[in-house]
């Protein structure tokens, strides 16, 4: 059996960014696995429940083995690391690659260099996943996911007023228009929106759409892209053969390439 594997910063960073190629490998048969750094207790909560970061993370880490029962995947596992603090830790990079070792995944998805809209524990997680990759013996295939320049500069500006502080990533370097492979996901949207609707604390109203500000979940519906940093390989469904690099400038209709 093939095994993806998804290591992620936050509950919830697991739906919206890659939840439809999740559904997608899951039903094709490939064991999902989740593994989650914090359980995201700095969140804001929106559901009206107990105040407290303990009460919190206790919710979000529900909600996190709710969207990975919507997605196909197994329960997740929570590293316990503090939100917001990736940055102080050191060493976790060593602790990826045992896992690498145990779990022999063949995939493995994390978020990019830009951590979607900058936030400094995305970026922080990407180098650690990236750093035990490229350091062991089998490496399994890499993929960041890769969204359209411009589409997380809303986030990306309410990420800099609640830190105080600008993300390490600049503004232009939020997005790309080149990846290696595109996964139609239109006929699993309703699913992707379950798995974002399961983080109901960060829905202001209750609503999937509103965990970004408007116009970015409805972009992320249909179509999911990925780059390879390490090289492109074919893959089996849901990914298929990367006949060449995409450029949105230049690329295939959605859907081409994608297959196997």
């Amino acid at each position: 059996m093939r095994t993806l594997l998804a290591v992620i910063p936050h509950p919830d960073d697991e739906s919206y960014s890659f939840g439809g190629t999740m559904a997608l490998a899951a039903a094709a048969g490939w064991r999902c696995l989740v593994q989650c750094a914090t359980s995201g207790e700095r969140g804001k909560r929106h559901d009206g429940g107990p105040p407290g970061a303990l009460a919190l993370a206790k919710t979000r880490e529900a909600e996190l083995a709710a969207s990975c029962r919507f997605l196909g995947a197994e329960p997740p596992v929570f590293w316990g690391l503090p939100d917001g603090g990736l940055r102080r830790h050191t060493g976790e990079a060593r602790r990826l690659a045992a896992l690498l070792q145990t779990l022999a995944p063949d995939v493995v998805l994390t978020l990019g260099p830009d951590g979607a809209y900058g936030h400094p524990d995305h970026v922080e997680l990407n180098r650690w996943v990236t750093e035990a990759v490229m350091g062991g013996s089998r490496p399994p295939v890499l993929l960041w996911p890769v969204f359209p320049p411009g589409l997380f500069l809303p986030q990306y500006e309410k990420c800099i007023a609640m830190m105080g502080e600008a993300p390490s990533p600049a503004a232009e370097e939020i997005g790309s228009d080149a990846w290696d492979y595109e996964v139609a996901v239109t006929a699993v949207r309703d699913t992707k929106l379950a798995a974002i609707a399961a983080h109901r604390t960060q829905l202001p109203g209750g609503d999937a759409a509103a965990i970004f500000p408007p116009g970015i979940v409805a972009a992320l519906l249909d179509v999911e892209r990925f780059t390879a940093p390490f090289g492109a390989v074919t893959l089996t469904a849901p990914f298929g053969a990367p006949p060449r690099r995409h450029s949105s400038r230049s690329a295939a209709k959605p859907g081409e390439g994608v297959g196997g």
